[in-house]
């Protein structure tokens, strides 16, 4: 009877070890696909880049300085989708105009280092107004040249 009795023992350590392994291993899948499946944050979206645009060298006297100091630029933009590219093709004289007249309305003290960042979301900005589909979401100076 004390044979009985250890087998039932040993029968159940084994069901009980089994019982433990079938649930740790669907815990396991269950996180597994939850961390798989789980929605990004909008920081991780915010980091995806979209579509960039070379709009060009800008040239303009500066606001003050009487046409003895000036700004020349590249300027390089980031759009929401590619659409916003084709619109930015087919409207470029007035994307000029609204970049050559934010460009000049500034002061040598405005463009400096803590100014310039200032400038950037004025251009994006005057671009959003003039383009009908997407949006320009970031601008660039690839040159930024004062004399």
């Amino acid at each position: 009877m004390a044979e009985d009795g250890s087998k039932l023992g040993k029968i159940m350590t084994y069901v009980g070890v089994a019982f433990l392994i079938v649930v740790l291993a669907a815990a396991t899948s269950f996180g597994v696909l939850w961390y798989m499946t789980r929605d990004t944050g909008p920081d991780e979206i915010e980091d995806r880049m979209g579509p960039t645009y070379q709009l060009g060298e800008y040239t303009v006297n500066l606001s003050g300085t009487g046409g003895f100091q000036y700004l020349q630029t590249n300027i390089v933009i980031e759009a929401s989708e590619d659409v916003v590219l084709e619109e930015i093709d087919k409207r470029s004289p007035q994307i000029d105009d609204a970049i050559i007249s934010t460009l000049r309305s500034q002061s040598i003290d405005e463009i400096q280092e803590p100014g310039a960042n200032e400038i950037k979301k004025q251009l994006a900005d005057s671009i959003n107004e003039v383009i009908r589909n997407g949006e320009v979401r970031n601008v660039w100076f690839t040159q930024f040249v004062v004399q």
